[in-house]
């Protein structure tokens, strides 16, 4: 991945147009060579180069457009019917064309030389404006799913095209990382600066990525109020990830882009250079009105965590993960449990439980609920299975099943905010909504559950360390 820095437009005209091939003069090559590959042995006979069609193999030997056409309109049994209308539509149009210019320098069309190829009726043609939006729906495609431009031009992507809108001839590769991207650039860029200058309150975030060649590279993101986001830009750090220092200087010149007086918080992933680089920011004259944000998604993440360590919820997901685990250890003790299930038309198992993740507690828990009734019964009909006197505690206490439900539904709400922000387009603004509903879901549970008042929403535990 080449260097963005600090200019965007740049970056794009340095690393999106690098493999444009450069015009040698001379008329452009024919449209035909879409669908086949010029092999590099000339043959002596015809002066010509033998063309392999991308279809079927076939190879041409001579490589003349006239044999080309007919090869894809008379003998390659495997070009959809889509790509031979769309070969005779062009060949229709030159002919079209060279008729009203009366330019008709090598080949005139004889009559039985190149009978037109038996077609559905002609699909509407679409206008510029049609043409223009397939295109640039078509470089989105390519471009969000990271395929290099030239697939454009594959003979397969060229038939789904036509499969799905026959009128529609895509942009080559040429045209598409040239003409139209940079159009699309200058809209988005007009659009962002027109955005920009109407907002007072930005939130940046600056993002750790990763190269192909494995590489940092640090990216800005900045959301808008109504929470839209924009990535403003991405600058590599070949070979380390750089000091706070270096990271500091490039966080400030995108800043300087934005002006730093529309900034309102600064966030960054919890690694330790980002994070002194934004301490350095924040505290240098003309940002220290800026907000120091630690990441909300790892802060969430640790806070939940630290929940889940405080009494007296870990002594009950303690218990519900020794019950789980004493079971799994057991080979006949989950057999005698999958017959109780099965008895009881209960259509689960028992999951066990990872105690550093928020998800793995809840699917447990939940599990424990749903196979409640067989694990009474299987201890009732098997009163003298070798079972931990703390296991069967548990089960025969009517508080462990009803807590264990209660604390169901209080980590259902955490799951989904946990899972939600982990997201790669989770803005601030999503975070703080999901804080907001997490604060109200934990304060009626402890309501429900009659857990002492601030066990689950005690101060402390939210503390970003």
């Amino acid at each position: 991945m080449e260097s963005i820095g600090t200019d965007v437009s740049t970056n794009l005209s340095t690393s999106l147009t690098s493999s444009v091939p450069k015009n040698r003069g001379g008329a452009p090559p024919s449209f035909i060579w879409r669908f086949f590959t010029k092999l590099q042995q000339n043959n002596k006979k015809t002066n010509r180069y033998p063309a392999q069609c991308k279809f079927c193999s076939h190879v041409v030997e001579d490589g003349r457009v006239e044999n080309l056409h007919k090869h894809i309109l008379y003998v390659c049994q495997i070009a959809s019917s889509d790509i031979k209308q769309y070969v005779q539509a062009e060949l229709d149009k030159k002919v079209s064309y060279e008729g009203r210019t009366g330019k008709n320098k090598k080949q005139k069309r004889e009559q039985g030389q190149t009978p037109p190829a038996s077609r559905a009726p002609a699909a509407r043609p679409i206008n510029d404006k049609e043409q223009e939006e397939l295109d640039v729906k078509l470089l989105r495609l390519l471009i969000m799913n990271s395929l290099p431009f030239d697939a454009v031009e594959s003979p397969w992507m060229l038939d789904f095209c036509h499969s799905l809108k026959p009128s529609y001839v895509p942009a080559g590769a040429s045209k598409l990382q040239t003409t139209v991207l940079t159009q699309e650039y200058l809209k988005s860029r007009a659009a962002f600066t027109a955005r920009l200058a109407q907002e007072h309150n930005l939130s940046v975030s600056i993002d750790l990525w990763r190269s192909n060649s494995n590489q940092p590279v640090y990216a800005c993101k900045v959301a808008f109020s109504d929470g839209s986001v924009f990535l403003l830009g991405a600058k590599e750090l070949p070979g380390a990830a750089g000091t706070a220092e270096d990271v500091a200087g490039i966080v400030k010149e995108w800043l300087k882009m934005l002006g730093p007086e529309k900034v309102g918080s600064l966030s960054t992933d919890e690694i330790g250079t980002l994070t002194e680089a934004r301490h350095l920011v924040v505290s240098t004259p003309g940002f220290t009105h800026i907000v120091d944000f630690r990441c909300p998604v790892h802060a969430l993440v640790l806070a939940v965590l630290a929940m889940l360590a405080s009494e007296p919820v870990n002594a009950l997901i303690c218990n519900a993960h020794m019950m789980a685990s004493r079971f799994h250890a057991s080979s006949a003790a989950s057999a005698f449990l999958a017959d109780e299930a099965k008895e009881l038309g209960i259509n689960a198992e028992l999951l066990p439980c990872n105690l550093s993740q928020v998800q793995s507690v809840h699917e447990c828990l939940q599990s424990l609920v749903q196979m409640e009734h067989a694990i009474k019964q299987m201890l009732q009909k098997h009163p003298d299975f070798p079972m931990n006197q703390a296991v069967t505690e548990c089960a025969n206490s009517v508080s462990f099943w009803s807590q264990i439900a209660k604390f169901c539904k209080l980590l259902a709400p955490i799951t989904d905010v946990v899972k939600g922000n982990m997201s790669k387009t989770s803005s601030l603004a999503d975070v703080m909504l999901h804080w907001l509903h997490l604060a109200r879901s934990l304060q009626a549970a402890e309501t429900e559950a009659n857990l002492p008042h601030g066990e689950l929403l005690d101060g402390s535990a939210f503390q970003h360390p």
